[in-house]
């Protein structure tokens, strides 16, 4: 079936899912394992064979009915795939092997770039427990193993540019100074232009490509070590989810020039002994190279069982960086709250009796 392809086991025919640990792609059921080099030749065989599929006309994509799902067929299994419009890769529900879904991650859609898993499932429920720990006024319904193995791994997209180009400052300032001459203050102002110019080159700014992610959570769990970005193979997706961007080139390259164009006027302004700085600050980029990239995250939400409250956590899918708002048990706090308004309260009666 055209329209998804996935990634079969050389020796038993089962699929193939990347390892984070190993940096391999591993069959889970006899255990093979193909290097890195072997897993993008792999995706390059693949995807081309999932292309001619398509141009073929044969595309496995039906009408669900709504613009916003696709249906697509499992290749092991024939079930058909509902996703919604971003999504590049997830499982098939009824025999959960690992799906990629050719038209996400082709042509206009094909990332520049992926920074692996480096931290698997199990790494990255250890160190989630080890965080929820730490926090002791933590809702202990939240601490089930049961709600732990809801952990996703998610590829999300991004934009990542850098600019080089010309900026200037134009503006007025001015400085304050007292001095006390026999019984009077003497306060001189002095008014100055200020006009500064200068070549700044910025690297590595980034921004969502995925306008449903929400950027408090996505924002939360950066940096990432682009170092270890790598030229995208689709290989990389098997085993977790990932999503299309769906937010355009020239709409991040918008927000990036407004971002540099506000750290310019920052740079441009400081140590200017000035104060009262009025004026205007520009940025003309010359240079834009903007990379479109998945970026992996731990993904994991909890409803409460009581307030209906719906609570989001990520985590850096290469360091583990943790971003989210803990549940907390009201009772403990409250417990705990009583006990050291008691403590003090006695502590005030014996000393008012002491004194007195």
């Amino acid at each position: 079936m055209a329209g998804t392809f996935q990634f079969k086991c050389p020796a038993c025919g089962g699929y193939l899912e990347f390892d984070p640990g190993k940096g391999k792609a591993v069959c889970p059921y006899c255990g093979t394992a193909i290097d890195e080099k072997e897993l993008e030749e792999e995706s390059r065989r693949r995807e081309a064979e999932a292309r001619q599929g398509e141009n073929s006309g044969s595309s496995g994509q039906g009408n669900t009915g709504s613009e916003s799902l696709k249906e697509y067929h499992c290749q092991m299994c024939g079930a058909e795939i509902v996703t919604d419009a971003t999504t590049a890769a997830t499982r098939c529900y009824f025999c959960h092997n690992p799906v990629v879904i050719t038209d996400r991650v082709s042509d206009a859609y094909q990332p520049d770039g992926i920074i692996p898993f480096r931290i698997d499932r199990e790494e990255a429920r250890r160190q989630f427990d080890a965080y929820l720990k730490k926090h002791h006024f933590t809702d202990r319904r939240f601490f089930t193993g049961a709600q732990l193995e809801d952990f996703s791994g998610v590829y999300y997209p991004y934009w990542i540019g850098s600019m080089v180009g010309d900026a200037s400052y134009s503006g007025e300032g001015k400085t304050v100074s007292s001095v006390t001459i026999r019984n009077e203050i003497v306060t001189t102002t002095q008014y100055y232009r200020l006009e500064r110019a200068g070549r700044i080159a910025y690297r590595n700014m980034i921004r969502k490509a995925l306008e449903k992610a929400d950027r408090q959570l996505s924002d939360g769990i950066h940096p990432y070590d682009q170092e270890e970005m790598k030229p995208f193979s689709s290989g990389y997706l098997s085993g977790f989810l990932a999503e299309k961007r769906d937010v355009e080139q020239i709409a991040a390259r918008e927000s990036m020039e407004r971002e540099a164009n506000g750290y310019a006027e920052r740079l441009l302004t400081e140590n200017s002994g000035l104060s009262g700085l009025k004026g205007q600050a520009s940025f003309t980029p010359d240079v834009v190279n903007l990379r479109y990239a998945l970026l992996p995250a731990w993904v994991l939400t909890w409803k409460h069982p009581i307030r209906k409250r719906v609570y989001y956590y990520m985590m850096n899918g290469q360091n583990g960086k943790i971003c989210g708002r803990i549940p907390l048990s009201w009772p403990k706090l409250a417990i705990v709250c009583g006990a050291v308004g008691a403590a003090v309260f006695g502590l005030l009666c014996a000393g008012g009796a002491y004194l007195w």
